[in-house]
């Protein structure tokens, strides 16, 4: 029977079970069972250690590219791209690039170089349309743009001390009119509209030729508003008063107004030489004036209506040929 192990075998018991390899055959010269190879590689050692050269080498066929070289190639596909959208760009505009460097050469041609072509004539600058505001004077025969003018109406009302405020505009005019049994005369009319009311006046000033009348002008102040005026109507205008500007206080043209019939009133200015005089001085220079308006209701109101250029066109105009 073979020798059992004894305690000199120390070096073997550090090995496991599973690492150990038992004798199995005996040398051929019958001495005695073979003592095992204890310097020999275990196989699970063996085979880790194959599997740790083997892993190294898969895993630097798998490495990824450097990242230097993969942003090398997002740089060129960037230039890429760009370069083909200039170009496509380039060839759809390419007619229009070539038309205005023909363009840019021409003016550099000599004018008796056999290349060069005679320019077109401009075209003919657009003759401009008169706008609605502009119309023939009837007096004159010129165009005159009948621009609006700023115009204000001032309510009182108890409920607020400020009163209320609308806003307005006039046009003037200068024009001849005939009158039955006289020769024909110009005189100074504005249309006014409140658009806010829905009241409209004409403002009519004329030299007087009616020798029973003693005033040197009239002025006619002729309202239309609606059924349902807030104010019922007017009920009276007391006179006209000049002023320099819209907030300052007027004065008043000398004279007596009358009520004529419902909306129409009549203002018949002094015919004293000082104070016609002094009326049509007033009328020539101050740009302004008001008309007082006194409603059926009792409740007054002013009206502020500016000359501007039209206005004093117009003033100008018939004063010349009222000869004043």
């Amino acid at each position: 029977m073979p020798p059992r192990p004894g305690r000199g075998n120390d070096r073997a018991n550090e090995y496991s079970a599973r690492d150990f390899v038992p004798p199995t055959d005996f040398d051929d010269d019958a001495r005695g069972p073979r003592e095992p190879d204890f310097d020999r590689e275990p196989p699970s050692r063996a085979r880790a250690r194959r599997r740790a050269e083997v892993v190294p080498a898969e895993q630097e066929l798998e490495e990824p590219r450097p990242p230097r070289q993969i942003g090398k190639l997002l740089v060129f596909a960037t230039i890429g791209l760009v370069l083909l959208g200039v170009i496509g760009g380039v060839a759809w505009k390419w007619q229009d690039i070539a038309g205005g460097m023909r363009g840019l050469s021409t003016p550099f041609k000599s004018a008796s170089s056999p290349t060069s072509q005679p320019q077109p004539a401009p075209a003919p600058a657009p003759q401009r349309t008169p706008k609605i505001e502009e119309r023939v004077r009837p007096d004159s025969g010129t165009p005159a743009a009948d621009v609006a003018q700023r115009v204000v109406l001032y309510e009182e009302d108890p409920e607020d001390p400020n009163g209320k405020r609308f806003i307005g505009s006039a046009v003037w005019r200068s024009e001849t009119v005939t009158r039955p049994n006289q020769p024909p005369d110009m005189v100074v009319r504005a249309d006014i509209d409140i658009p806010d009311r829905k009241m409209t006046m004409t403002w009519t000033l004329k030299r007087n030729v009616d020798k029973t009348l003693p005033a040197s002008h009239t002025v006619e102040v002729a309202f239309k508003l609606p059924p349902d005026f807030v104010h019922g109507g007017v009920q009276n205008v007391p006179g006209v008063l000049m002023k320099d500007s819209e907030q300052t206080r007027g004065m008043p043209l000398a004279g007596l107004a009358v009520k004529v019939t419902d909306g129409y009133f009549l203002i018949g200015l002094s015919a004293v030489d000082s104070e016609m005089q002094r009326n049509i001085e007033l009328l020539k220079s101050r740009p302004w004036f008001d008309v007082p308006i006194v409603y059926t209701d009792g409740r007054r109101a002013i009206l502020a209506v500016e000359k501007g250029t039209p206005g004093e066109r117009a003033f100008n105009d018939a004063f010349a040929a009222w000869k004043q």
